[in-house]
């Protein structure tokens, strides 16, 4: 028995590069490849942020706020029983650099000098109305607040929707073992990348700090599934969104993919147009889906894949963090990559029948196998082009300069050119996006 104990600790330790011990500073990462080799024009719109504070970060989340006993920021690890609203302040980590360094320092290709991010603070609003209920276990002072907190929250997103040209609301859900400032940190990044436009919202669900935490917090993210589908139908029937996209990274999968199986459950009844008219979902993303493979394909047949323009699923064969999960769980996991050859018929006639399920094999990708290969989210500048790409303007995946790994087999992946590929493609996409004078009325 002491060495399948000793044996799981050692699994589950190689486990912990999913995420971290909770760190306050980023290095910012890699620019993207739209922006560094294809002649991409981004608008200078650094009007939108203060010279070395971003304070536009909007934030949810269900975790309970920190007590001195947490030893942690902001909020704990704890479950609460609601979604707490607010906005993050996020700022330069050196007193010599501003956010209009980081415009010079971000887009160049080769970067000799780091610019470190981190939270400084946060504001937070109350709860959001609709997550509140009869049995909520929640102070009087929280449920008497929740509706001007809300509303506070609704004219602020429509302000910010406002001021961009791209009326969309994007939202991040991290993965396991990190605190509340991770995904802040990683959606600062983000919006940096696509000139301040839209919203961002990161998603912060109470995943645990510590390297055994592996189980619990997979349990936790179903509970706080059901919170991102209430946040989701608030954003969409509350807010002057037009569309709204959501990405989920690792084990921040289980979150979003349950999220999309309870939404297909209760719109079973709706046609296609009028899912789309009522949740506006556009891109699902799903980056080293730390969920069973099986799971999610019985979701996507509850009519999940209805649901949105979009829905794309990140692979690697590399990834040796969803290796260990395959190894303790005994389940393919999403983010692994498959062999084509093992695609049945069944398989592969779903894919053609529903081109807006798209897997990308990222193996390829610049980067992508660094470290363990389950970072690749943020240190592949190719994987973060195209999605970003894909955010911001919807394009297929051969309009994001991707091709088939087998001609025939609708499986996308990354070729030697792509940066060469990605131009040509988004010039035949969109050419204004190359125009700068005309770059206002396309972000």
């Amino acid at each position: 028995m002491h060495q399948y104990r000793s044996l799981f600790i050692l699994l589950i330790a190689l486990l912990t590069s999913c995420g971290s011990n909770g760190p306050l500073v980023f290095d910012l990462m890699p620019a993207p490849a739209a922006f560094t080799d294809t002649g991409l024009k981004l608008p200078n719109e650094i009007d939108r942020v203060g010279d070395t504070l971003i304070d536009q970060i909007f934030y949810a989340t269900d975790r309970r706020p920190a007590t001195a006993k947490d030893k942690q920021q902001f909020y704990s690890s704890k479950r609460g029983n609601a979604i707490r609203l607010g906005r993050a302040q996020v700022e330069t980590g050196r007193d010599d650099l501003t956010w209009q360094d980081a415009r010079k320092i971000s887009l160049l290709k080769t970067r000799t000098e780091k610019f470190p991010i981190k939270v400084k603070g946060i504001n937070e609003y109350g709860l959001l109305d609709e997550s509140v209920h009869r049995y909520s276990k929640v102070t009087d002072a929280d449920r008497k607040s929740a509706k001007s907190a809300t509303k506070r929250y609704i004219k602020e997103i429509n302000q910010q929707l406002a001021k961009s040209k791209n009326k969309t609301v994007n939202i991040f859900v991290h993965g396991y073992k990190v605190t509340f400032e991770n995904p802040i940190l990683t959606t600062a990044e983000m919006w940096h990348f696509l000139a301040y436009d839209g919203v961002f919202i990161a998603y912060s669900w109470p995943s645990t700090p510590k390297t055994l935490a592996y189980v619990s917090d997979t349990e936790t993210a179903l509970v706080s599934s059901r919170h991102l589908r209430d946040l989701i139908l608030f954003l969409s029937k509350r807010t002057n969104v037009d569309k709204i996209n959501i990405i989920g990274y690792s084990a921040g999968s289980r979150v979003v993919t349950r999220a999309m199986g309870d939404l297909a459950i209760l719109q079973h009844s709706k046609t296609k147009a009028e899912n789309k008219r009522r949740l506006k979902l556009g891109t699902v993303a799903i980056i080293a889906g730390d969920v069973d493979r099986k799971l999610v394909g019985g979701y996507l047949l509850d009519g999940a894949d209805k649901l949105m323009d979009q829905f794309l699923v990140y692979q690697s064969d590399s990834d040796k963090a969803l290796s260990f999960s395959r190894f303790l769980t005994n389940r393919e996991r999403l983010g692994q990559s498959f062999d084509i050859d093992s695609l049945d018929q069944q398989g592969l006639r779903y894919l053609k029948d529903n081109p807006q399920v798209v897997i990308i094999d990222v193996s390829n990708a610049e980067a992508a196998r660094a470290g363990n290969g389950h970072g690749y989210l943020r240190k592949s500048p190719w994987v973060t082009s195209d999605l970003l790409m894909a955010l911001a303007y919807g394009p297929r995946p051969q309009d994001r300069g991707l091709v088939q790994k087998q001609p025939g087999i609708p499986i996308w992946t990354f070729p030697k050119n792509y940066t060469e590929g990605l131009g040509k493609a988004l010039r035949r996409y969109n050419p204004e996006l190359f125009d700068k004078t005309k770059r206002r009325d396309h972000i």
